[in-house]
């Protein structure tokens, strides 16, 4: 996964890492609106470093210049979602990476 390098790999890996071992993160990560005020005083330092991330990427030319940081979250969840749905307890880690370094070879720039 070089597309936003190691470091941003390894932040996104461990984004879906967690959301596969804690089933109600991404419905709270994907909620519109969050129930309570620290619910949203948490996410706000991942809201920026996923920014810092896709702002980085796109300014180096190495992502689709239409991808947005607010298109992240979708995106995680998504591969979380199918992962937990298409996949044996077992194997859901293996498969999320799997399908994380799909997502993030689409969007990547040759």
């Amino acid at each position: 996964m070089t597309m936003l390098g190691a470091p941003s790999s390894t932040s996104l890996t461990r984004t879906v890492d967690a959301q596969v071992a804690h089933a109600s993160l991404s419905m709270v990560t994907a909620a519109p609106t969050d129930a309570l005020p620290h619910t949203t005083e948490l996410k706000r330092p991942l809201w920026s470093v996923g920014g810092q991330l896709v702002g980085r990427a796109r300014d180096a030319g190495v992502v689709r210049p239409d991808l947005t940081s607010d298109d992240l979250a979708p995106l995680m969840c998504g591969v979380v979602y199918a992962a937990n749905i298409h996949s044996a307890p077992a194997v859901r880690v293996e498969t999320t990476r799997r399908c994380l370094a799909w997502l993030l070879e689409g969007v990547h720039i040759r």
